[in-house]
């Protein structure tokens, strides 16, 4: 048999345990959408999945030669895309150029590619350099 003093919680403790279940049901339901709605009309809707947009992104930086590696984070606030760029760029990367080229393709993707008319910003933020690999 399990003793009742196993149980006995003063109602501080019940508070607590409650609060963290509380916030714990929260985050869940605040979390983003595993996909995002493009167009959404009479005839149906356009959704693609947060990874695959990262991803179609993510090779288009990657096929500059100054970027090493990319890490793309697509968000929507107030109706418009918004899209967070991290790079690894190598040392002879020219920075003001890179990130001019990658707003404008940026925008390019979600006109041409996906529909989307408006994009809001495209912040590049350069996080680390990647020497260039050897060559024989």
């Amino acid at each position: 048999m399990i003793p009742v003093e196993i149980f006995d919680f003063s109602s501080t403790q019940y508070a607590l345990i409650w609060s963290a279940l509380a916030l714990l049901v929260l985050l869940l339901c605040l979390r983003p959408p595993a996909s995002l709605t493009l167009i959404s009309n009479a005839q149906g809707e356009l959704r693609i999945s947060r990874l695959a947009l990262h991803r179609l992104i993510e090779n288009c930086c990657e096929q500059l030669r100054g970027v090493a590696t990319a890490r793309a984070s697509v968000g929507r606030s107030r109706g418009k895309f918004t899209v967070n760029l991290r790079l690894t760029v190598r040392p002879n990367a020219k920075l003001d150029a890179i990130q001019g080229y990658l707003t404008q393709e940026v925008g390019e993707i979600f006109k041409e590619n996906l529909g989307v008319g408006e994009i809001g910003r495209v912040q590049v933020k350069v996080v680390g350099v990647r020497r260039d690999p050897a060559s024989f």
